[in-house]
């Protein structure tokens, strides 16, 4: 009537040695320790003291739905098998198996284990051992998930699983606490902020899961205690919208509070007490804005009205606010990444001058969008025809009727200074098409042509002149340092609603920037960094735009370094450069970005697989792939050319020194220019940085060996040679490349202009003239009362003029 057998001894679980491990590693052999509940499952049968409480570790008993009869039915013997012995059939009689714990199924044992390993994990995080205490908080998920999956009705599941989940969200909340006490105490700004971060994200985490707690259990209370889930999750919630405030994300504040008080309304008061504070702090920003209303002290105004509608947007009485203020001084601030130091809507290679350009000055004929063969364009003064043997170009104006009206003489006087090859504003292009320009009746003008040319319409966005004066939409004012003010004229405007004036605030930081927007102290962002971005389309509250065209990034060389005259080193440069892990690694995080690629030559390769924009860029020419072996051999061929010249010359060869590599101001720039420093030095090219000042994007001194550049090309045709050609920005010393320029120039069709493109995309990749680098797709931000914002504007102030603030309807 006894056990009958020894029982064999239950394996206990154990965690392998340091010398375990070692030994393992010496043998190269890994043998993954088993979890528990991975093991060949088995029950527990302990007897009664008569028998020594002898455990035996028997097969599965097979009772129905893995339960014990009931007491009444536990009578006469009970068949079992032992683990060891399976073969064999034991009895036990029932009156000898203890009374309590006497049958212990396995998953009653996995569940034991599992609140076993969240006693050591809870233990583990109060001690400070904040890794050990995830590693076993993780294991201990993996056995209620078993669990969850194979015996969800054992006893006790339920309340193991909240059990987990309090101490789980409990150990969060004093690693974030900790970590605000670190923040408080470093004085490393980089550290203050990874460690708030740090903490934010467990304070995240810790409500989570206590939501999750108590959509399960409202009533939780952990053990004896009167420790309650509410109570845990009123203190974390109230650390996390602080969290919020500070970072002046008020729309998440607004949507924890919302969830807390709609799920939660009777049993929080972390809502009601943070719902009070917002509206309280909203309502002083409402009343500030109009006492700098009241004062006409409209900028101070607005940013106060901004702050308001960001903190409670349903504030009584500040919907009103805003859309008087946006009557009387329609105003809108916009971040940017660089400050105009220039104004010019033509600038290839200048993002902040033709930024501002845009919105300043409009050009004579202007870009609309893609087309099917090269752009579509209009006239913000009338209509342009090319005639239908395509020898002359026809101006129409409007007439205005106002004081100072834009007449055919007007017209007529810039385009012709547009042929005087000493002037300011001579364009190579027009003068070499151009043959006469003639007025008809006042607000007509004929100009007849050379040749027929394929898009003469390209050929004219530049500025021009009403008089004697440049025609302008907005005035600009440089009205501080770091602030720059746009001022509409309104006898440009054809709507009865006035345009906006624009303020540009330049903010070195582009972390400051997105916090301004939050806050709402700006409404715009003009350029973001790309992982930023990706990563801002996901809060809400803001809206992120894309460019229609990508910006092109190369880097130009200094000739007079007889180097970099040298074509061989030119190449060593673009084979040592790794292109690609720059643009996809550290710049976008390693996320595929539609538009964003690595380039053979500084042409456009478009957005999309057939997008039209691309029509310059053959795809048959392939990048110079990454390849450091390859670029050292060649800069020792260079190194052996060079010197053979010297001896020739009887001169001294010489010697390769270190490279100034110039970049633009900014966090984007000084990346991608440390990259490119470190991947240069690798074969041995030493390479010191240079950084301009905010807002150049050239080099005023031509002190550099290398400048880090950027471009957006519109329409290739006229684009490429205002890049190469003789008055270009980077002037091609190549006669090769120029005459090829010329003969685009005279192309009187698509398929000679096509051709002619790729021959030159085929010498610019060979000859290296400019170092490729990658085009990549651009994004700015803005918050989501502004309205009138195209989503891929062609530039940035793109329909400026309808830009309005709308602040939410008032609701409950």
């Amino acid at each position: 009537e006894g056990s009958a057998a020894e029982p064999a001894e239950q394996d206990e679980p154990t965690e392998p040695t340091e010398q375990d491990e070692q030994d393992e590693q010496d043998e190269e052999v890994a043998v993954p320790r088993r979890r528990f509940f991975e093991q060949e499952p088995y029950d527990l049968i302990t007897l009664d003291a008569a028998n020594d409480n002898e455990v035996l570790k028997v097969m599965p008993l097979p009772f129905p739905d893995r339960k014990l009869p009931e007491p009444a039915k536990r009578a006469g013997r009970l068949k079992i098998r032992l683990f060891d012995q399976r073969e064999d059939e034991y009895e036990v009689m029932w009156r000898h198996i203890a009374e309590e714990d006497g049958i212990v199924f396995f998953e009653q044992l996995v569940l034991r284990e599992a609140e076993q390993l969240v006693q050591q994990a809870f233990q583990a995080g109060r001690a400070g051992q904040h890794a050990e205490s995830k590693s076993k908080f993780d294991e201990a998920y993996e056995f209620f998930h078993w669990l969850m999956v194979h015996h969800p009705d054992v006893d006790g599941l339920d309340r193991g699983i909240q059990d987990y989940l309090y101490l789980n969200a409990g150990t969060l909340f004093l690693i974030g606490a900790q970590r605000e006490t670190e923040a408080a105490a470093a004085k490393d700004q980089d550290q203050i902020n990874q460690l708030r971060k740090r903490a934010f994200d467990k304070y995240a985490r810790a409500v989570g899961i206590l939501e999750e707690l108590v959509s399960q259990n409202p009533r939780y209370t952990y053990g004896t205690t009167k420790n309650t889930a509410f109570a845990l999750l009123e203190r974390v919630a109230d650390r996390l919208l602080a969290w919020y405030q500070r970072e002046g994300n008020f729309v998440a504040v607004r949507s924890l509070l919302d969830r807390l008080q709609k799920q939660h309304k009777d049993q929080l008061g972390v809502g009601r007490t943070w719902q009070d504070r917002l509206i309280d702090e909203a309502a002083r920003r409402r009343d500030t804005a109009r006492q700098h209303m009241q004062a006409q002290r409209y900028a101070q105004a607005h940013e106060a009205a901004g702050e308001m509608l960001k903190i409670w947007p349903r504030l009584p009485g500040g919907r009103e606010l805003v859309v008087e203020l946006s009557r009387v001084y329609p105003l809108i601030v916009v971040s940017v990444s660089q400050p105009a130091l220039t104004v010019d809507p033509t600038s290839l290679d200048n993002f902040a001058s033709r930024r501002a350009g845009h919105l300043v000055y409009p050009t004579l004929i202007e870009f609309q969008e893609r087309g099917p063969e090269g752009g579509r364009y209009a006239s913000p003064f009338g209509s342009v025809q090319q005639s239908d043997d395509r020898m002359q170009l026809i101006f129409d104006l409007r007439n205005t009727n106002s004081d100072d009206p834009f007449t055919g003489y007007d017209l007529s006087r810039n385009l012709l200074a547009m042929t005087d090859p000493y002037g300011d504003r001579y364009d190579p292009a027009w003068s070499s098409l151009v043959s006469t320009i003639q007025v008809e009746e006042v607000m007509r003008v004929r100009a007849a042509l050379r040749h027929p040319h394929v898009l003469p319409q390209a050929v004219l966005r530049s500025q021009f002149h009403v008089g004697d004066q440049i025609a302008s939409r907005y005035t600009f004012e440089q009205s501080e340092e770091l602030e720059s003010r746009f001022v509409p004229i309104e006898r440009m405007s054809d709507s009865d609603q006035p345009r906006p004036v624009i303020v540009e605030r330049f903010h070195e930081q582009p972390r400051a920037a997105i916090e301004d927007l939050r806050r709402g102290r700006i409404d715009m962002i003009d350029r973001l960094l790309p992982a930023d971005a990706l990563r801002l389309r996901q809060e809400a509250g803001i809206q992120i735009g894309v460019y229609a065209f990508p910006t092109l990034m190369m880097l130009a060389v200094n000739t007079e370094n007889p180097f970099l005259a040298n074509r061989t080193f030119r190449r060593a440069l673009v084979y040592g450069i790794n292109r690609q892990v720059i643009l996809e690694q550290g710049l976008f995080n390693g996320q595929l970005v539609e538009g964003s690629r690595v380039i053979s030559a500084p042409l456009p390769a478009g957005i999309s697989k057939n997008d039209p924009s691309a029509y310059a860029y053959d795809e048959r020419v392939t990048p110079y792939p990454y390849d450091p072996v390859m670029a050292s051999i060649l800069v020792g061929l260079a190194t052996q050319q060079l010197q053979a010249v010297a001896e020739q010359r009887e001169e001294p060869g010489p010697e390769l020194e270190e490279l100034v590599l110039a970049h633009p101001f900014g966090e984007l720039h000084r990346f991608i220019a440390r990259q490119i420093q470190m991947q240069l030095e690798v074969f041995d090219i030493p390479c010191q940085l240079r950084e301009l000042e905010p807002g150049q994007s050239r080099v005023p001194d031509d002190q550099y060996d290398l400048l880090l550049m950027e471009f957006q090309m519109f329409e290739p045709l006229v684009d490429v040679p205002r890049l190469l050609g003789e008055r270009g920005v980077v002037p091609a010393a190549d006669p090769y490349v120029n005459l090829s320029l010329r003969r685009l120039y005279e192309s009187e069709n698509w398929r000679s202009a096509r051709e002619n493109l790729y021959e030159l995309h085929r010498m610019l990749h060979n000859d290296a003239t400019l170092i490729p680098l990658w085009q990549m797709t651009e994004f700015f931000a803005y918050h989501d009362g502004l309205r009138g914002i195209r989503q891929r504007p062609i530039f940035f102030y793109q329909d400026a003029e309808r830009w309005r603030i709308v602040p939410p309807e008032q609701s409950d």
